[in-house]
């Protein structure tokens, strides 16, 4: 029973996540809008890690299985895709490698403002 009152909570936010997008237009996906739902919530201490826990953790553990449409569909388009495959290679190990760099920069930069500050 508390696996389905968690899956209840962790739903009512991203059904409250669409609602919001479906009133108020913009460019946040509705997805994204309920986690942020679900942070402010953490935040003021409205929700508790506690209270989702079991739930989260059951789904992050089969999160594979949710890639599982995505898979089968790249692999039935593989006809467009293979002719462009190693541009979006070439694409995805650049910008992996830019994701780290800057990544490793911004810290470097925020331990040297924080250590001047000491």
């Amino acid at each position: 029973m508390r696996y389905i009152k968690q899956l209840g909570i962790i739903l009512a936010f991203a059904f409250a996540g669409e609602i919001f997008i479906r009133l108020v237009p913009g460019g946040l996906p509705a997805t994204v809008m309920g986690l942020l739902f679900m942070l402010a919530a953490f935040g003021f201490k409205l929700l508790k890690p506690e209270h989702i826990n079991e739930c989260a953790g059951f789904l992050s553990g089969i999160m594979a299985f949710f890639f599982l449409p995505a898979a089968v569909t790249i692999i039935q388009n593989s006809s467009h895709i293979l002719p462009v495959l190693w541009q979006l290679l070439f694409i995805g190990v650049i910008t992996t490698f830019l994701t780290f760099f800057v990544t490793y920069g911004t810290v470097r930069l925020l331990q040297t403002i924080l250590n001047r500050k000491k």
